[in-house]
């Protein structure tokens, strides 16, 4: 015997916490309202004579579908995966690390969701289909971001830093 005792769960801060009933529940309710909603859409999809070509349509959701599960959910766990490993015991606290990974997350989906303007042949169709500035757009989207959620992180170190301040006079 080494005398090393095993990991303590108490010093890791990824341990698992436990769920409360509320949360439970809250996941429940949401989950059955998207459920509810993704239903009321394609029952009104089906329904609505103006579009012709359904098939197309499905076609276009799977492949989104697929195209947020293969690249974008692979590309976000991956390097989150990987950041918070390799920045273990040095560089930013693990709260920092899931923050800008969720910053990160966020942008991301923003640019895959301006990316078929980007990657669409011009002109468009009809010009009043897409009428915006959707690369200037995009990058006051990721400034929105970067600065939402550098905020996050000073107010949480300020108000951590006020708790100890407190708890050191009390």
């Amino acid at each position: 015997m080494t005398g090393q005792a095993g990991p303590d769960p108490a010093a890791d801060e990824t341990a698992r916490v436990p769920v409360s009933r509320a949360m439970t529940v809250s996941r429940l309710v949401l989950g059955a309202a998207g459920l509810a909603a993704i239903g009321y859409g394609t029952a009104g999809l089906l329904d609505e004579p103006s579009y012709v070509d359904k098939w197309g349509v499905g076609r276009w959701l799977l492949g989104g579908l697929l195209a947020h599960d293969i690249a974008f959910a692979a590309l976000v766990f991956g390097t989150g995966g990987l950041v918070m490993r390799v920045g273990r015991g040095r560089g930013p606290e693990p709260w920092v690390r899931r923050t800008l990974l969720g910053g990160l997350a966020a942008g991301v989906a923003a640019t895959l969701v301006a990316l078929p303007v980007f990657v669409r042949p011009w002109p468009p169709p009809n010009p009043s289909a897409l009428p915006l500035a959707y690369g200037r757009n995009l990058a006051v989207v990721w400034g929105v971001v970067a600065a939402g959620t550098g905020m996050v992180i000073v107010i949480r170190k300020w108000a951590m830093r006020r708790r100890r301040e407190g708890a050191g006079h009390g």
